[in-house]
């Protein structure tokens, strides 16, 4: 009986040790994550040997779109929830419209990607830093596609 009592303490002894040293694992990893993602850039934009990319007029209207619902805000009474919305179904529109094909289509990936982050990085309540961030981004969607 006392063999298996001790049996059963080294059991217990080994396996929380055991926990603890995949506690440490997890930490670590989620570390190692963390620096990853503050080193990850997105794939820059780039002209098209020096000149704008042709967008589709729909892409080009959503961006306008989008600028519009920014410009208007806020209003008085206005609801955050509801530019956040309103920004994200033009988002969306972009997509499912978008008719784009080859470099270009991949460049506007490039603008997109980064776009969708500002956009659901707005929270409540919507500072004046984050939308003017969005505004100025938005902005620079001309200076790559026409």
């Amino acid at each position: 009986m006392k063999t298996l009592a001790k049996l059963l303490l080294t059991l217990v002894i080994l396996g929380i040790f055991s926990c603890q040293q995949k506690e440490s694992h997890k930490k670590a990893v989620v570390e190692t994550v963390m620096e990853q993602e503050e080193d990850f850039q997105f794939p820059a934009v780039s002209l098209n040997a020096g000149q704008l990319w042709e967008a589709n007029t729909e892409t080009t209207q959503g961006i306008k779109n989008m600028q519009q619902l920014l410009d208007s805000y806020p209003k008085e009474n206005d609801n955050p929830e509801e530019l956040i919305a309103g920004l994200k179904a033009e988002f969306g529109m972009i997509f499912k419209k978008c008719t784009m094909k080859g470099e270009a289509h991949e460049q506007l990936h490039n603008y997109l990607i980064p776009l969708k982050t500002k956009i659901e990085s707005l929270s409540e309540p919507i500072s004046d830093e984050n939308t003017n961030d969005l505004k100025m981004y938005l902005e620079d969607y001309f200076n790559y596609f026409h």
